[in-house]
């Protein structure tokens, strides 16, 4: 169950009125408070009904040319939809989110923040030391920790939208954090390098993403993992757990190229015997491509499922943004313009 919160310009009320009595037949679920400039009319709609009551609302420029339109969610409510005792089928069809609830999620999760840094940082670390001393499980829980999945998902919706500010966005994202993991697997090959031939590097875990074969079964991996991973993003009732797909298929091998070309510039300094550079060379170069590949696969995937699953067009409620930076500059100039009258003023002496 949601609530909608309509505020709307007073000589454009009877006009929403009419629709949600008439067509929508809600005119026992209406609230309305009315101020001196607009009206406030509140009303509850199920889960299955969100998008299309949504659309029809924003097809007559509420929220977009006018007006606002928030929708809440009921944690709770003492009313239950019949259907929804009658049938199971009731549940299940309810369960997939509106574009404006996928699109809020999936800009939430695109952002990189410190704590996200952060974490990328600490789960680059675990993979690495699981490459280095070719334990598996190491890897698999930086794969765990990782969050990867959100910018990728932003670029993906961002193109399947047509939202060119939010594929920028994740895209660039994504890139910062690989870059990240690039580099602490440079670093960790630098730590280790003394100990390569005690660890018998390459280690197994090392070797097998040099392994052009390795290739095709990654991309594998990446089409299960970005399907999976929008579906889940569709759909509130699907564990975000999906993303771990993702996480897997590109931060060992992007780790794993970091420890190698970082090995190849100083693992001549701490090996008694001349190290082999090609073949460090080969997992390096083979493990850049994976991670390549891996995101091509996924990027796709995903922007597939979201093309399926969604509206062709740029979805029409990201609009307050020119409102909001209208009243960011305001708020600059009233500031620049009352340290400017206290700058003028003459100041006084005793």
């Amino acid at each position: 169950m949601k609530l909608f919160q309509l505020t709307i310009p007073n000589p454009k009320v009877p006009q929403f009125l009419s629709l949600l009595e008439t067509e929508f037949g809600l005119g026992d679920n209406l609230m309305t408070m009315a101020s001196f400039k607009s009206t406030l009319i509140q009303f509850r709609v199920d889960d299955d009904h969100v998008h299309f009551v949504l659309t029809e609302l924003q097809a007559l420029g509420l929220g977009i040319s006018f007006g606002f339109c928030d929708v809440l969610d009921l944690k709770a409510s003492t009313t239950v939809p019949a259907k929804a005792l009658r049938s199971q089928e009731a549940i299940q069809s309810t369960s997939h989110l509106a574009p404006s609830q996928i699109y809020s999620n999936i800009v939430k999760k695109a952002v990189l923040t410190i704590d996200t840094v952060i974490i990328i940082i600490m789960s680059a670390a675990m993979a690495g030391i699981g490459l280095a001393i070719n334990n598996r499980i190491y890897i698999m829980a930086g794969s765990l920790l990782s969050r990867l999945m959100g910018p990728i998902m932003g670029a993906s919706y961002g193109l399947a939208i047509l939202d060119k500010e939010l594929f920028t966005a994740g895209v660039r994202n994504l890139t910062i954090a690989l870059s990240i993991i690039i580099g602490i697997g440079f670093l960790m090959g630098i730590a280790f390098a003394p100990f390569a031939e005690t660890l018998l590097w390459p280690t197994d875990e090392m070797a097998i993403r040099g392994v052009y074969l390795e290739m095709m079964f990654g991309a594998i991996i990446a089409v299960c993992g970005g399907a999976s991973v929008a579906v889940a993003e569709s759909n509130e009732d699907l564990s975000s757990v999906a993303g771990i797909a993702i996480s897997s298929a590109l931060v060992p091998p992007a780790v794993n190229s970091g420890l190698c070309f970082a090995f190849l510039l100083v693992g001549n300094y701490f090996s008694d015997n001349e190290i082999d550079q090609s073949v460090f060379f080969r997992i390096a170069t083979s493990s850049i491509f994976i991670v390549v590949i891996n995101c091509f696969f996924i990027y796709s995937t995903a922007f597939v499922v979201f093309k399926m699953r969604s509206t062709n067009s740029k979805f029409l409620f990201k609009k307050s943004s020119k409102s909001h930076k209208k009243l960011e500059k305001k708020r600059r100039d009233s500031i620049l313009l009352g340290t400017a009258r206290m700058s003028d003023s003459p100041t006084k002496t005793r």
